[in-house]
């Protein structure tokens, strides 16, 4: 089957967000992304700054892998690239509601929108790569389960 034209346009996405998570991480690895505002904000941070710092770094880089695991299995059609890029719509779905509560208490409108046009996108990816046609597209199998039982008749009793 020929691949969904949404499905593309995720696996593009995922790649943006990968090149952007690779780039921020070697940013932060140079030193041209500093953590001193943040240790600023949080002044209990600053005897943990190093780890603070690496520990940025790890996520940001794996973040970024995963994002062009996700991106290329969506090219290839291959459903772990499906369930990836679910998962990874739930990370950013916890994202997107912890800036939602962020802008909310500070009233930054414009934060606001933006992290709601962001959860909007990863429920849209997550909602539209669960669909069944989009999960047989990637080869996945329609879900069986037991059969329903039949319908009973009111007012009939099957026990005389």
């Amino acid at each position: 089957m020929k691949r969904p034209r949404l499905v593309t346009l995720f696996a593009v996405l995922a790649l943006f967000l990968a090149s952007s998570y690779v780039m921020a991480g070697l940013l932060l690895y140079t030193g041209k992304i500093s953590l001193d505002e943040f240790i600023r904000q949080m002044p209990q941070l600053a005897d943990m700054k190093d780890t603070v710092f690496h520990t940025a770094l790890v996520f940001t880089l794996m973040f970024g892998l995963l994002y062009l695991l996700a991106g290329a299995g969506l090219l290839q059609m291959k459903n772990w690239g499906r369930a990836l890029t679910r998962g990874l719509a739930i990370f950013g779905l916890l994202s997107a509601l912890v800036n939602l509560i962020q802008a909310f208490a500070s009233k930054d409108a414009a934060s606001f929108l933006v992290a709601a046009i962001a959860a909007g996108l990863y429920y849209w990816a997550f909602y539209y790569l669960g669909q069944p046609p989009i999960r047989a597209a990637f080869g996945v199998p329609p879900r069986t389960g037991p059969a329903p039982p039949p319908p009973s008749v009111p007012g009939s009793d099957s026990s005389a």
